[in-house]
């Protein structure tokens, strides 16, 4: 039987879910790159439109999230640990 640790976890359940969307981004957009990379080689601009357009989204959802996690950490935002 495992005792409880008196320690809190450094990060609210909130925090982390919000760093582990904002790596995902991230790593989404490097994807991202490539496969506009990809669809220009093969010679088609609908799919390369249609990727850059999903970057962008996607950016701007990191930009947002980025702001949403500030306010986490800064306990302006969800419940505090």
């Amino acid at each position: 039987m495992q005792e409880k640790s008196a320690d809190k976890h450094p990060l609210s359940d909130l925090a982390y879910d919000w760093i582990t969307l904002m790596q995902n981004k991230a790593q989404a957009l490097i994807a991202y790159d490539q496969y506009i990379k990809d669809a220009e080689a093969a010679g088609s601009a609908e799919c390369a439109a249609f990727f850059r357009k999903v970057h962008d989204s996607d950016k701007a959802q990191l930009e947002e999230a980025k702001k949403h996690l500030v306010m986490v950490l800064e306990g302006k935002m969800g419940k505090g640990q």
